[in-house]
């Protein structure tokens, strides 16, 4: 059993090209195809169709997939346990995020995890709330940050509730205001962000009966707050999104309220790695004092 291979099979097939999957891995291209070949030689199934366009599943691969995954994970399990059996002196976490969590949480997180257990490493996966959530069903990482309430299957702890708002730039009128009324939304030229909270904001728009004809659809977070920034418009975001900025725009409360509702899930804490179990109540402990802040300045300023 040639974990190598199976690792380099997984691999192509989430990166979609051989030349990314070698990159990743850390192999040559011609390494990485001697490896995949050697593994369907082994098995007489052809996994991968190749092609100038990338890599597609075989039915067979298609197939044989979710397999290869679990046996990965259990030999990834295995050596976790072995670790264990010497305390929390070594050992992988692989934790899917998204960026405000990078940017707002991770590093307070990681830095009072590392002060405990500094020999522990860490891999984290940046994506979509949707993509966290099936790398945790996958087993592809230990532990997620996700919206909460998440899938059934998984267990999740609800961690945080983060404030949905209306951004100007400062020399806006509505700037001024203390709440934006949201139904004045559809008379504003909108910037739409396409990644980061789209769910909780279609959710926020169609309980309110709003439909909006976006003037600007982007992606990247800092990209909308710089058009904002520059009067093209108006755009909703969460405050943990706009925390650390420092461009002159203003954040306003919608009326009435939404939010978006974090959490950190996984498969079953039963089964999570003593190193990734201390991290889960790391992090939970750690965003209570963070939340308990956000309260305490929030009412300081109502004061």
């Amino acid at each position: 059993m040639n974990f190598g291979q199976y690792e380099a099979f997984v691999k192509a097939v989430e990166a979609g090209t051989m030349t990314q999957a070698a990159e990743e891995l850390g192999y040559s291209q011609s390494g990485l195809t001697r490896a995949l070949s050697s593994l369907e030689e082994e098995w007489g199934v052809r996994l991968l169709m190749r092609g100038r366009n990338g890599v597609q599943l075989t039915p067979e691969g298609e197939r044989l997939l979710p397999d290869i995954r679990t046996v990965l994970h259990d030999q990834r399990r295995l050596a976790e346990h072995i670790d264990e059996i010497n305390g929390l002196r070594d050992g992988l976490i692989r934790v899917g995020t998204f960026n405000s969590v990078s940017a707002q949480w991770l590093p307070g997180i990681i830095k009072e995890f590392h002060d405990k257990h500094p020999g522990i490493r860490f891999e984290l996966l940046h994506g979509t709330d949707a993509q966290i959530v099936s790398w945790i069903s996958d087993g592809r990482v230990d532990v997620g940050f996700v919206a909460y309430p998440t899938k059934p299957e998984l267990e999740a702890d609800f961690l945080y509730r983060d404030p949905i708002v209306s951004i100007f730039a400062e020399d806006d009128p509505l700037a001024s205001l203390p709440k934006f009324p949201i139904a004045m939304l559809p008379e504003l030229p909108y910037i739409a962000l396409n990644e980061g909270v789209e769910d909780e904001i279609t959710a926020i728009l169609n309980q309110n009966r709003i439909e909006l004809d976006a003037r600007f659809m982007e992606s990247d977070d800092h990209a909308v707050i710089a058009m904002v920034e520059q009067g093209l418009g108006t755009s909703l975001m969460s405050m943990m999104m706009l925390e650390g900025f420092s461009r002159k725009i203003k954040a306003v409360p919608l009326e009435p309220p939404g939010y978006r509702d974090l959490g950190i899930a996984c498969r079953s804490r039963e089964v999570l790695s003593s190193a990734a179990e201390a991290f889960y109540k790391c992090a939970c402990k750690w965003v209570a004092g963070y939340r308990n802040q956000a309260y305490n300045q929030e009412k300081n300023g109502k004061e």
